[in-house]
Parts: structure tokens; C-alpha cells; sequence
């Protein structure tokens, strides 16, 4: 085998050949290197750019389209007997605005009528079946024409109830007539966390009588409701129900009474409808995609909602949610709906409290072609959530 022998000028100009290879070398390993790394950080950075995101309450537990509020006024025994079964058949919860100063005599006399009215008992009954039990003031006088009298029938009224169902943190109020005064109005925001007005005469434009046209009603403690008269039929509801629906309202029907037919005269309420026109009323409600909550719960969603301040940042795969109201979280504790609204690269695969670390439910509600849409059962007051959305293709 023969051995190639190289002089030493050969030897040097081979010697830089092979320097200057493996510089070109090390070049083209530099740009492929970089060049994958800029692949690899740029789908990187693409999955933690913030996507389209938004975070906002509901405006409705759940976020039902509208709200509804089924009141009884006076607290007479037809309510107890005959409506109250017919709203737990249903799952609805109602509000028994009750006259607390004639509950221990069993009867009011209303007029030229002596109403039967249920117990103390019953209204706990009533309260322990979820349906509330509020204030129709102590002897059912018109605050606006004795504002004198304010003072005492409210007051007096809210420390019955208070005595009888002490669990209840706080009490709304149905002004008797619907009516009320300036004067009447100011004692109530010290004592009440909302009030009920309303009257018969409601077209479904009248908003102040046929329930809140919206989101928000104009004043909290006069909230407008629409008298359920016994001559009423579907074609003096059905526009009203229509209306607020369409404004993802609050449709808030007053009743007095309901007859089954069965059940004694003194018993009843004023303008009882029959059952049959009741169920009827119910069940067209029921069709609807309508929240059903009593109307302290109701107001207390909508104060809750409206006072709720949210801070939001992202870092990476989490967002981080801080919530927070001035609102007394010992009164004002009706549970919110979050919407949190991401781009459809995200998916939401958990949502805890970041002090306690307890998973909150959420469910994902609708895919959209932009955005997906989550809702998060959110506590009341005060704290933080940890939203983790992974990246999704």
C-alpha cells in the first residue's frame, strides 16, 4: 500500500480547506438550529397571546334569558293550600308577603270580606319548602296616604318575621296597594333589601306594572309587578310576558288568591282565579327559558350583580379572576353566574378558589365560531378564582 506524502505548503493549504469546512459546518448548524427554535417559539408564543377573552356576570342566575317572581299577597289560606302546592309540582319558588299583625288572629277583615289567613307554623312550613315569607307591613295600611304611620308598620313588621324565621338574613317588602310614599320609601332602604310595587292597569309597555323591562329596575324598592286579576286570561298576560321576555326581564305577576274550588269562601284571597286558569298561568311560564326565584332573591342577584367588580389577568395557561362588592356578604349572599367567553384555541379544564384550592362548577354552554362561551358558579363577596385553560386544536 503506498502512502501519499504531502509537502509542507500542500499540507498548510489543506489544513485551511478543512478550517474553513468546518466553519461553513458549524454556520449551517447555527441557522438550523435557530430556525427550529423560532418554529418551536412561535407556536409558543401563539398559544399564550391572549386569545379573545372575555369576563362578565350573567344577568341571570344561569344565564336564563329573563326572570320571574311569583308573589301572593296577604298570606291567606288559599295560598298555602291550594297555590303553593301547585308551584312545588312545578319547582318554582314564590314570596308570601304576609300581614304579620293579623297572623295570630288567623283572619283579616278585609272590608266587608273576613279573610282566613295561615299560621306562623305554615310560614315556616312554606320557608323550609324554599318559598320566602316577607313583609306586607303589620296592619296592610296605605303608606302613601298615612305616611305617619310608616315607621311603625314597617319596622314592627320586619321584627315579626325576623322573630319567627331567624335563619332569614334579610327581608324584602310588598307595599300594601302598591303604593307608597317619598318618606315611606327612605324608612324602607333602611330596613328592607327591596320592595315590591306594581298595580292592574299594564299594558305591556307600562313597565312599572308588568315587572322590569331589563335588566335593572329603576328603583329596587319600588320594583313594579302586575296584579293578576280574576277576570285576567291568556290575552291580557300573554303581551306582558312577551314584552319582558323579549328584554330579558324580570316579569314579577302579583296574586291573591287561587280557588280550587273546593275550599271555603273565607279562605280566599281578593280576585282569586280559578285553578284551572292558575296551572294555566304556570305552565305557559314554564315553556319559557325563564330563572324562577322569589323576589328577595331576584333583587338580591340583581344588587349583587350590579355592584360586582372583577379585576382579570392572564399569565400563560391561567387567568386569574379577583371579585370583589361593598355589599354586605352576610345579607347579599344569592350565588352569581360568571360568563367567561374565550377564543376557541382554549378549552377550560378547571376553576378553583386560589386561597382554598376547592374546585367551583362550570359548564361549557355554547361553542361559538369565534369564542367558546363557559359558565362559573361564582360564591358571593369576595375572593379569587384560577381559571386554567389549556390550548386546544
Amino acid at each position: 500500500m503506498s502512502i501519499i506524502r504531502l509537502n509542507s505548503g500542500t499540507w498548510i493549504r489543506l489544513r485551511r480547506i478543512i478550517s474553513c469546512l468546518k466553519g461553513i459546518l458549524a454556520l449551517i448548524c447555527c441557522i438550523l438550529l435557530f430556525s427550529c427554535a423560532g418554529i418551536s417559539g412561535a407556536g409558543t408564543r401563539a398559544e399564550e397571546e391572549p386569545t379573545p377573552l372575555r369576563i362578565y356576570p350573567a344577568r341571570w342566575y344561569k344565564d336564563h334569558a329573563a326572570a320571574c317572581s311569583l308573589t301572593f299577597d296577604d298570606g291567606t289560606l288559599d295560598q298555602y293550600a291550594v297555590a303553593a302546592p301547585e308551584l312545588d309540582k312545578r319547582g318554582i319558588r314564590g314570596t308570601f308577603f304576609v300581614v304579620t299583625g293579623f297572623v295570630d288572629r288567623g283572619a283579616w277583615q278585609d272590608g266587608p270580606f273576613l279573610r282566613r289567613l295561615f299560621s306562623w307554623e305554615q310560614a315556616r312550613d312554606l320557608a323550609w319548602r324554599g318559598h320566602e315569607v316577607a313583609s306586607h307591613t303589620v296592619h296592610h295600611i296605605d303608606l302613601a296616604a298615612n305616611p305617619a304611620e310608616a315607621a311603625e308598620e314597617l319596622s314592627r313588621s320586619r321584627e315579626r318575621l325576623m322573630d319567627e324565621l331567624p335563619w332569614v338574613p334579610a327581608v324584602s317588602l310588598g307595599w300594601p296597594y302598591w303604593r307608597s310614599s317619598e318618606e315611606a320609601v327612605a324608612l324602607a332602604e333602611k330596613l328592607y333589601i327591596a320592595a315590591r310595587a306594581g298595580g292592574v292597569k299594564a299594558g305591556p309597555e307600562d313597565w312599572f306594572y308588568g315587572g322590569v323591562n331589563g335588566g335593572s329596575p329603576e328603583n329596587i324598592y319600588r320594583i313594579g309587578a302586575r296584579g293578576i286579576l280574576s277576570s285576567d286570561g291568556e290575552a291580557e298576560l300573554r303581551p306582558i310576558l312577551e314584552e319582558v321576555y323579549s328584554r330579558g326581564g324580570w316579569l314579577i305577576p302579583n296574586f291573591h288568591g287561587v280557588d280550587d274550588g273546593t275550599i271555603d269562601s273565607s279562605a280566599l284571597g281578593w280576585e282569586a282565579l280559578s285553578l284551572e286558569v292558575f296551572r294555566r298561568i304556570l305552565d305557559s311560564l314554564k315553556e319559557q327559558d325563564i330563572w324562577f326565584a322569589p323576589f328577595g332573591e331576584a333583587a338580591r342577584y340583581v344588587m349583587q350583580r350590579d355592584a360586582l367588580v372583577l379585576e382579570t389577568a392572564r399569565a400563560g395557561r391561567v387567568i386569574s379572576v379577583d371579585y370583589s362588592s361593598a355589599l354586605d356578604p352576610g345579607i347579599y349572599n344569592q350565588r352569581l353566574t360568571l360568563v367567561v367567553e374565550i377564543g376557541q384555541n382554549f378549552r377550560i379544564k378547571r376553576v378553583d378558589e386560589t386561597e382554598t384550592g376547592r374546585p367551583l362548577a362550570f359548564t361549557r354552554q355554547a361553542e361559538g365560531k369565534v369564542v367558546d362561551r363557559y359558565l362559573i358558579d361564582l360564591p358571593p363577596g369576595e375572593g379569587e378564582l384560577r381559571i386554567l385553560a389549556d390550548p386546544h386544536r
